[in-house]
């Protein structure tokens, strides 16, 4: 196995800096933690888990972290949440969207308390080839299709390059101790039926399949951040274009200060963008203004913000979510 994780650490860590790691105590947050522990970095480790107590091994293996945490003289940290009641304060989100944003706010919490900005996570490359079917089949957008990435904002992801059968292996020919999900054989849930029953059914065609899709990925990774280069582009010198037109003055100082008001284009100069920009403008005002995610954001969205910009009505709003565009003759707010 080719994996160096002191080399990662030492590329986004300083000597002194808290090392963050979500451990569920599952094998691949398992193996992580435990190749953290042989490094000089271990001192560092702050070792995070969230209770969800939707299973009855939930306690074992909080209990299991903390006593393992104990022995190695490392940081344990540990959060719950009352689902059920929650869930009646929130009955249109599901339960994964709720333990998502739970968890995040628990992590948010933690980096805040130990004074920095990274998170790692476990990911390995077999999920990250999960949710690319997974979201292949719910979403149109590149920024879904990519899904995982090795640092993105807060996270780092170490284990992209590993397949998860290399993890299993090195934790039982070691006998390293570790947890299994039990719900993880349930197929009546999409995704455990893509990674049981579909997913394994591409070896057939090729036994390197991962590694292809990993490459595909990353390839889709380069072009987004090409696009998302030719964006910023048009954007500042948009900026830089409003601020210089006279004509725009007055405006320009009413709106600067506006909190939902930072950017602005003409909506000529949109028009003038190829079709895929267009959409990838869209897409990238509507990450940033909406703490950068793009869930809520459908083709639909694009299409409709597209006609809004070319509306013959003046002085009129479109909001989709945290998104507000504000639409003053020739010039896009946003």
């Amino acid at each position: 196995m080719n994996f160096n994780i002191e080399t990662f650490l030492q590329k986004y860590y300083s000597k002194n800096e808290a090392i963050i790691i979500w451990c569920s105590a599952w094998p691949d947050s398992m193996f992580l933690l435990y190749k953290i522990l042989e490094t000089t970095y271990k001192k560092n480790l702050v070792v995070c888990y969230f209770n969800h107590k939707t299973r009855a091994e939930t306690e074992d293996e909080e209990l299991f972290l903390e006593k393992l945490c104990k022995k190695e003289n490392i940081a344990f940290e540990t959060a719950s949440c009352d689902f059920e009641k929650i869930k009646k304060l929130y009955p249109s989100k599901s339960f994964e969207e709720l333990a998502r944003e739970k968890r995040y706010q628990f992590f948010d919490a933690i980096l805040w308390i130990y004074k920095t900005n990274k998170i790692i996570l476990a990911h390995h490359l077999d999920d990250k080839i999960e949710t690319f079917f997974f979201n292949l089949a719910r979403w149109s957008k590149l920024t879904w299709l990519i899904n995982m990435t090795e640092k993105s904002w807060a996270i780092l992801r170490p284990l992209l390059k590993l397949e998860k059968i290399q993890i299993q292996d090195y934790l039982d020919r070691n006998k390293l101790k570790y947890f299994v999900d039990q719900t993880n054989f349930d197929n009546e849930i999409t995704r455990n039926y893509l990674r049981n029953e579909i997913i394994p059914k591409f070896y057939k065609v090729n036994s390197n399949f991962k590694q292809n899709i990993s490459n595909t990925l990353n390839q889709f990774e380069e072009i987004k951040k090409f696009l998302d280069e030719e964006v910023k582009i048009f954007l500042e010198n948009q900026n830089q274009k409003i601020e210089n037109t006279k004509k725009y003055k007055k405006i320009y100082e009413i709106f600067k200060d506006i909190e939902w008001y930072k950017w602005w284009f003409f909506i000529e100069d949109f028009n003038n963008l190829k079709s895929l920009l267009q959409k990838e403008l869209i897409r990238y005002i509507y990450y940033i203004s909406n703490n950068k995610s793009t869930i809520g954001l459908s083709e639909a969205n694009i299409s409709e913000i597209i006609k809004f910009l070319n509306w013959k009505n003046n002085k009129t709003i479109k909001e989709i979510k945290w998104l507000k565009m504000f639409k003053e003759n020739e010039i896009i707010m946003y």
